[in-house]
């Protein structure tokens, strides 16, 4: 679900700076990644998830927060924007991981007894 808000941000901004959309909306939608990264933690935290699922969880939330960070800093420097972008293809390669890494582990997990 975060990969696909992180991919849904990248056409949004496209959008924002090809065609007639607003970059407000991708600034929304950064806002909600990084919340959706929060509540995320929060889930592997109480759901007790394994020490590397919680570490890959936590340093997803530090780059979201980081991002967020550049978001707002880059509408006035352009060396945080210049950054923002290639931390955004991270931040949504890693989601991706984080979520075929979470799905497969489900998959295979033995039943229970």
């Amino acid at each position: 679900m975060l990969a696909a808000l992180v991919l849904a941000q990248a056409v949004v901004a496209g959008q924002a700076l090809f065609g007639d959309w607003s970059i407000r909306v991708h600034g929304f939608m950064g806002n909600a990644s990084f919340v959706l990264g929060l509540v995320l933690l929060g889930v592997a935290v109480v759901g007790r998830a394994d020490r590397a699922r919680l570490l890959l969880s936590a340093v997803l939330v530090a780059a979201l927060f980081a991002q967020t960070g550049l978001g707002y800093v880059g509408r006035e420097t352009a060396e945080a924007a210049a950054w923002h972008v290639p931390l955004g293809v991270t931040i949504f390669g890693f989601a991706v991981y984080l979520g075929t890494r979470v799905s497969s582990s489900t998959q295979t997990a033995p039943p229970p007894t």
